[in-house]
């Protein structure tokens, strides 16, 4: 079977991890009892309130997927929402109960996505907090990886950092966990797209992709 080669912040059972990306937490000042609830696109969101001693878990909890929803309630949360894994629908779970109070999106430096905006046209009051950053592990600049793997990216910073030092080459198959990251390939790069935004998703498919010719599709 053909190399696979997860590119991303999280390892995966029986498949090469490249930890391309490490976590820088930051620690702004937050009043957490201004809010009736809080956001998360990430499980690095979640991590980051360990640099809290507030009661947060109190708080309703909306997350972008349900990998991330897991770590939320790992950590304590109680009311948690699933969106559908994109954070275009944060809006819609936003207003459909007419939420009126005040929330807090515990956000990366850099989004893919401006579902923010989008919140507020509809009359969301949402404030950002900036509680972590992506950064390229330079540590992984010389990783090999084979002409004939099958790459997985989970983020655009992921593709980022990956391309820095290596190529993404012809005889290589790649899968994107999801559209905004499927976006963020270069020109010409074609790309199968996961079914599910979850690391479970887009491990399976590669697995389908390895084992057969790298001139085959999986379908």
């Amino acid at each position: 079977m053909r190399p696979i080669y997860l590119i991303s912040k999280t390892p995966y059972e029986g498949v090469t991890h490249i930890p391309i990306l490490t976590i820088r937490f930051l620690s702004p000042v937050i009043n957490f009892s201004d809010y009736e609830g809080v956001v998360f696109t990430s499980k690095q969101g979640v991590l980051s309130l360990q640099n809290y001693s507030f009661d947060w878990n109190r708080l309703k909890c909306i997350c972008v997927s349900e990998s991330t929803a897991k770590n939320a309630r790992e950590a304590g949360a109680i009311d948690v929402e699933v969106a559908d894994g994109y954070g275009d629908s944060i809006p819609d779970i936003l207003g459909a109960k007419k939420r009126r109070g005040k929330w807090l999106y515990l956000r990366p430096k850099v989004v893919a996505s401006d579902w923010v905006e989008s919140a507020r046209h509809r009359g969301i009051t949402i404030d950002e907090a900036i509680v972590y950053e992506s950064v390229c592990n330079e540590e992984m600049s010389n990783f090999p990886v084979s002409q004939e793997g099958v790459l997985i990216f989970t983020s655009p910073s992921a593709i980022r950092c990956f391309l820095q030092n290596h190529k993404i080459l012809p005889t290589h198959d790649v899968i994107a966990i999801g559209e905004t990251t499927k976006n963020a390939l270069p020109p010409g790069v074609l790309s199968y797209l996961s079914e599910a935004t979850s690391i479970e998703a887009t491990v399976n498919l590669a697995r389908q992709i390895a084992i057969k010719s790298k001139n085959s599709s999986p379908f």
